[in-house]
């Protein structure tokens, strides 16, 4: 697959097949992942794959609990937006589509073929971030959904710890879970605030000197 392809069309696809990832994929992933950069050469990352039936129903009931009370805190203003606004706005539109993406793998964690466990170092100096992002551009040459998400690790962490058999927080910090499966959606070009609208130059606020009205792939 051509870089530009991956780098444009890897978004969160939460919704997948129940087919299993083999252990040769699942292995080409992990070699991806190794070779991204790495703090000072550290390579402080620790990495587990999850696939047993039984975790992975707990588990679900673990992340739809998270869910539901993130949507009514930290999200209560989407929930709101979806409750009042208007049904033909483009935004509410978009936001119920995001909220349905997010339920549907909150319901059906436990039908996901591959959870992706990964830890970091303390205080949050990891390198873990680039090397998950160069594991789902690796899935993603793969024809592999996948999305990331830190939301078991909020309010759960010990729990969910205590489920997958690894250590309390300390030497290794968890930092985030990564779904993997065979998408039953189609691959393309997220929907995102243009480039211009988010980037400064040179000083904060004051806006950059060019404008990039469509993305530049295809």
């Amino acid at each position: 697959m051509e870089l530009s392809q991956a780098l444009y069309t890897t978004r969160a696809m939460r919704r997948v097949t129940t087919e299993p990832i083999s252990d040769e994929i699942m292995a080409k992933l992990l070699d991806a992942a190794v070779r991204a950069p790495s703090g000072g050469n550290t390579q402080k990352w620790r990495f587990l794959i999850l696939t047993d039936q039984a975790k992975k129903t707990a588990l679900q009931k673990i992340y739809s609990e998270a869910l539901t009370d993130l949507n009514a805190t930290q999200y209560k203003p989407m929930m709101d937006l979806i409750a009042n606004g208007d049904p033909n706005d483009p935004e509410v539109i978009q936001v119920k589509k995001t909220y349905a993406s997010g339920r549907w793998l909150a319901d059906n964690l436990d039908k996901v073929p591959t959870l992706l466990f990964a830890w970091g170092k303390p205080n949050g100096e990891s390198s873990i971030f680039p090397a998950l992002w160069s594991l789902q551009l690796a899935a993603t040459a793969e024809g592999i959904g996948t999305s990331l998400t830190t939301l078991l690790f909020k309010k759960h962490t010990q729990q969910v710890l205590d489920l997958l058999g690894a250590p309390a927080v300390g030497e290794w910090v968890p930092m985030a879970m990564i779904t993997l499966g065979y998408p039953t959606g189609k691959w393309g070009v997220a929907k995102r605030q243009q480039p211009h609208e988010v980037a400064f130059q040179e000083t904060w606020g004051n806006p950059v000197s060019w404008t990039v009205d469509q993305p530049l792939w295809p």
